[in-house]
């Protein structure tokens, strides 16, 4: 009768190191596992052990608890993480429930009790090895699977995760008849601050919003990034009102982010949110396109209106914002940084609304100028203080940086207000009527009219006010100077109204 084979090893030839201070027993164990494998190394103190594990690789280690100048659970441990793969196996005098938890603690995947066959013992490590290589196999799967379903930049889940868990949640809503909401949101004008505050700080705005949504988005509602700026959340178990209250805080919260580029300024981030809820037959797909449907409706819409001046009128196309006190601190916040803005910001607007009526604007463009004249440099947040406050000319490279703010302004504006001729103003204060300003290159009647005057008033404000660096223009030079820039920098027909209105107050002050 053939003897009975306790184990056969398909593997290459185990690399093994027994931890054994008696030399007898460690002699008789090297002897009877060199049977199977030619690579066993014997140590004879913990020292020894962790000596031999620095320097070589083993793929098992069978180590006596009792050894003499260390205890041997220490070993074990170090050789845990020494060798994380390896299998460990605790051998031990005193076999009970106490002994075997302390090994399993410190790092072995079994343990023996003296006395033991060899045979035994090399069948124990070869079942350690596969323990371990299978406990590694499905931890590296569990990572390879929180990967697959993580947003690499947020850390937040990913949208093949809130694919597959509205199905489960669809499919929960339908069977036990539990209501269900999904949201989706999305950053407002999110493409323009990122490329004109920078990819960086971006990024930073969407980890902000994965952070506000993970502060209030709990269990058994899910969220996650669907898109570029789009996040998806869905809530089980809860109906569209409760799931408005949810997202009115997150809303809130992300009102709050702060866009950091020189000064510590909270920037009026607004997200749009549409909510649907389920009604029993719609589709997981069609459910997140319901959702997103009432978004862009969200989109179309701010919360409160404001009139452009003081004591007018209800009228169509008034301002739509949704955080004015942002946007006010954000214009104070320039103020700070450069005396100069406020000054001439308000300067002006007071004139172009002077020549505005007798130019022939109506209503909405006379608004359009009211609000957009006092913020239209609020793109300068993000322009550093070195190049804002430079007591001379500025380089090339800082002439382009400060050219970029119509741009940023454009979009923080963007942000709160769906009222384009206000943004149209600020991002285009800087245009020329032959093309040849910035940041759209634009011509004539491209430029829209509450802009074309506004820039006039721009620049005879620039011209007549005091810098660090030089000394304001008089009123008849500055007059000079549109003069010879109409119909290249200034628009020909404005440019006559402007000038008569500069006369008019000089010759009113005179007298």
């Amino acid at each position: 009768m053939e003897p009975t084979v306790l184990w056969q090893p398909v593997r290459e030839a185990l690399r093994v190191l027994v931890i054994e201070d008696d030399p007898a027993l460690g002699r008789l164990i090297q002897l009877v596992l060199g049977q199977h494998t030619n690579h066993v190394t014997v140590a004879r103190s913990g020292a020894a052990a962790i000596s031999a594990i620095r320097n070589q690789e083993f793929d098992a280690v069978a180590s006596d608890i009792s050894l003499p100048d260390v205890s041997g659970l220490d070993v074990i441990a170090e050789a845990r993480s020494l060798a994380p793969a390896a299998g460990i196996v605790a051998i031990t005098g005193f076999v009970d429930v106490d002994v075997a938890v302390r090994s399993m603690k410190a790092g072995a995947d079994d343990f023996l009790g003296k006395p033991f066959d060899a045979e035994i013992l090399w069948h124990m490590l070869n079942k350690a090895v596969d323990t371990r290589a299978r406990q590694i196999e499905a931890e590296q799967a569990a990572v390879y699977r929180t990967l697959a379903y993580t947003d690499a930049l947020t850390g937040s889940p990913n949208r093949r995760f809130i694919d597959e868990f509205i199905v489960e949640a669809v499919s929960n809503s339908q069977r036990l008849g539990k209501p269900l909401a999904v949201a989706y949101l999305d950053i407002d004008n999110f493409k323009l601050l990122n490329d004109f505050v920078g990819h960086e700080e971006g990024d930073h705005v969407l980890k902000k919003v994965a952070t506000a949504l993970t502060r209030h988005i709990g269990r058994p509602a899910q969220f996650a990034r669907f898109g570029g700026d789009e996040f998806v959340v869905v809530f089980p178990e809860c109906d569209e009102v409760r799931a408005r209250q949810v997202m009115d805080r997150v809303c809130r919260a992300v009102s709050e982010i702060e866009v950091i580029n020189g000064a510590r300024i909270s920037l009026p981030t607004r997200i749009s949110c549409g909510i649907a809820e389920f009604r029993g037959f719609e589709s997981p797909r069609d459910l997140i396109a319901e959702a997103e449907d009432q978004m862009y409706l969200d989109k179309s819409m701010s919360p409160a209106s404001v009139l452009g001046q003081a004591g007018d009128e209800p009228a169509d196309g008034l301002l739509k914002v949704s955080n004015l006190k942002a946007l006010r601190n954000l214009v104070k916040a320039i103020d700070r940084r450069d005396s100069y803005t406020r000054f001439h910001s308000d300067h002006a607007t007071q004139l172009a609304l002077a020549v505005a009526r007798s130019a022939g604007l109506d209503d909405t463009q006379v608004n359009a100028i009211a609000i957009g004249g006092p913020i239209h440099d609020l793109g300068k947040i993000v322009v550093a203080d070195e190049i804002l406050r430079k007591p001379g000319p500025l380089t090339l490279d800082e002439r382009r940086s400060m050219e970029e703010h119509p741009l940023l302004g454009a979009a923080i504006t963007a942000a709160v207000t769906d009222y384009d001729s206000v943004v149209d103003l600020v991002r285009h204060h800087h245009e020329r009527i032959d093309g040849d300003g910035y940041p759209g290159r634009l011509k004539g009647l491209e430029i829209s009219a509450p802009t074309r005057l506004f820039t006039l008033a721009d620049a005879y404000s620039a011209m007549t006010t005091d810098r660090p660096y030089r000394k304001g223009f008089s009123p008849e030079r500055a007059i000079d100077e549109i003069h010879k820039g109409s119909g290249t920098q200034f628009d020909p027909d404005f440019a006559v109204a402007f000038v008569d209105l500069i006369e008019r107050m000089y010759h009113e002050a005179a007298a």
